[in-house]
């Protein structure tokens, strides 16, 4: 049903608004009690006209009794239809006397008389409605085959059915009755197709919804599937690069090393043996060549050491804390140290570790002017989280090309991060956190 309202025109000040309707709808649907309680007593109001007689208030009670069972129809709306109709059922059975007789109870009262049908009846086609609207259609049609047979049974008990042309009256009636039952049950019926349609269209819509959200589900398994494929395949790269450069500096150290020392040694027993055999005018030239070779020698071995150590320090073998406590005791500031790693990091890590802590030391020394640093090295959720700290003039910021740059870029390889804490004056907390494992 709808309901419309049009604004009508009042005097200033008046409260008559287009909306009061819908807003009395409003409060009906929310309140759904007071609204069938409403109906009720509308039922009782409508039928008051017919309590008359000797035996009104026997009427009366009954035309309650049946607009009461409206008040619990959308909870209970098979068992209040079903009440309705057993009163309905005993009205035709006992009310509607074709002869017009009374059958007295033991009480000597006319139940003729009290049963007779009223207004109120009209709960019946409510509560048919209410069963169409809110209960699977095989209950609903039930209840209207129930009502047809009613309504029958009431026309073929009715008095004028009797008489002598009865074609027009028992016409009406059926058309009344049965017009009135099929009425109640199509517009309930109707509702119910509505919410049903509804629920299917929300059911239709909730199951787009799963199934877009499968999909992204999936495309956000599939993002996380790959990224672990490349984290892993990084994690290969950046171990494989750090395997390398220890068999770089394997090599060089076994290799070009020994062989360097080797000559070295060689070329100081004949400069030896050379400044024994021979005088000093005589040896003077050769003398002078060997000693520039061997001096050579020495010097490219040193820096063969140098760039060995740089690859990868042979102290590091014997874990990170070890590799810091010597880095510790050649720094030219005194450095306090403090490790405290319950699992050892992968060896790239480690050598990550290492070589951002000796280029930090190397700053404090040459930039900071502080009298003494520190190191602390703690493991946290596997993470390695280090901290050097020093003691001197602060002012340590990011620079394009500077040093603190290119130390984020390296742990940034690692998913790493670097934190800078060195405001004007000192002190300076350079703190950086890299994975247990690239």
């Amino acid at each position: 049903m709808i309901w419309t309202a049009r604004r009508r025109t009042s005097a200033p000040g008046s409260s008559t608004y287009a909306g009061e309707v819908p807003e009395v709808l409003t409060w009906l649907r929310g309140h759904p009690w007071q609204a069938d309680g409403l109906l009720a007593l509308l039922l009782v109001a409508i039928s008051s006209g017919q309590w008359q007689g000797r035996y009104a208030a026997g009427v009366a009670a009954v035309s309650v009794l049946l607009a009461a069972t409206v008040v619990p129809r959308r909870r209970y709306p098979v068992a209040a239809f079903a009440v309705a109709l057993v009163i309905g059922a005993i009205q035709v059975a006992v009310g509607v006397q074709p002869a017009g007789t009374t059958v007295q109870s033991d009480f000597g009262l006319p139940l003729s008389a009290i049963l007779q049908p009223t207004m109120a009846d009209a709960a019946i086609l409510v509560l048919l409605y209410t069963v169409a609207a809110y209960r699977p259609r095989r209950i609903s049609l039930i209840g209207l085959a129930a009502c047809l047979a009613g309504s029958a049974a009431a026309i073929a008990r009715w008095a004028p059915a009797h008489a002598a042309h009865p074609g027009g009256p028992l016409f009406a009636a059926a058309a009344g009755l049965g017009g009135a039952a099929l009425t109640a049950w199509v517009l309930g019926d109707s509702v119910a197709y509505r919410y049903r349609r509804a629920y299917y269209a929300s059911l239709e819509e909730r199951a787009a919804r799963l199934e877009a959200e499968r999909d992204a589900q999936a495309r956000i398994a599939q993002a996380a599937e790959r990224a672990r494929e490349l984290q892993e395949r990084r994690a290969r790269v950046v171990d494989e690069s750090a395997a390398r450069l220890r068999r770089i500096e394997r090599d060089l150290h076994d290799g070009a090393q020994v062989r360097l020392a080797a000559l070295a040694m060689t070329l100081g027993e004949i400069k030896e043996s050379l400044d024994v055999a021979h005088g000093v005018d005589e040896s003077a030239r050769t003398r002078m060549l060997v000693a520039a070779a061997h001096r050579n020698a020495k010097e490219t071995l040193a820096q063969l050491r140098d760039l060995a150590r740089g690859i990868h320090p042979p102290v590091l073998d014997r874990g990170l804390g070890a590799a810091l406590a010597t880095l510790a005791e050649t720094s030219m500031v005194p450095v306090g140290l403090e490790v405290g790693i319950a699992e050892r990091p992968s060896p790239a890590i480690e050598a990550m570790a290492y070589f951002c802590a000796a280029e930090l030391l190397a700053n404090v020394a040459k930039h900071s002017g502080a009298s003494r640093a520190a190191v602390s090295v703690r493991g946290q959720d596997g993470r390695i989280v280090m901290t050097v700290t020093d003691d001197g003039s602060g002012g340590a910021r990011l620079a394009h090309g500077g040093g603190l740059a290119g130390l984020l870029e390296r742990v940034q390889t690692v998913d790493g991060r670097l934190g800078i804490d060195s405001p004007a004056g000192g002190p300076t907390a350079i703190t950086i956190e890299l994975p247990g494992h690239a």
